[in-house]
């Protein structure tokens, strides 16, 4: 398993949190590097989160959340959000939509979701999600992944 993981880790990779609000009405995020495209008509995007997360059950339920695409400044974001059990948003961090969807501030673009379909992947379930609304700061570098670590552009 660790060789194909880092096989897998060869592929450099965007950073993103996906937000929504939990039970209790605060701001949750988790980590993903899972991010993708998948269609411009109708505009669906997916990403996929571990069976065994501690928030497998929220984010298969969550029918509004919002994936940030993290700015290279927001590495500690993501540790942050990497970690179980920590995944409430502190203030400053986030901000709501029109919506209510919350957003991570200073991210480098925002797609905010609809989940339309959640499909079982081995360990892993794929969320599919339509967006809605979107914002786009094409002036901040981007945060980047590359074998195990955060990396910047050159």
């Amino acid at each position: 398993m660790k060789a194909l993981r880092n096989a897998f880790g060869q592929f450099a990779t965007g950073v993103c949190v996906v937000t929504a609000t939990n039970s209790s009405g605060k701001a949750v995020g988790v980590t993903i590097n899972s991010f993708s495209s998948v269609s411009l008509d109708p505009p669906l995007a997916l990403w996929s989160i571990q069976n065994n997360s501690d928030m497998f059950e929220h984010w298969c339920n969550t029918e509004r959340y919002a994936i940030n695409i993290l700015a290279a400044d927001q590495a500690g974001l993501s540790g942050q959000c990497a970690k179980p059990g920590d995944h409430v948003l502190q203030e400053g961090q986030s901000a709501p939509s029109d919506n209510g969807v919350p957003l991570i501030q200073g991210a480098v673009a925002t797609f905010e979701m609809k989940l339309v379909q959640v499909v079982p992947a081995g360990d892993h379930h794929i969320l599919i999600g339509e967006i809605t609304e979107y914002t786009n700061n094409e002036d901040v570098a981007p945060l980047v992944f590359h074998k195990g670590q955060y990396r910047a552009l050159a």
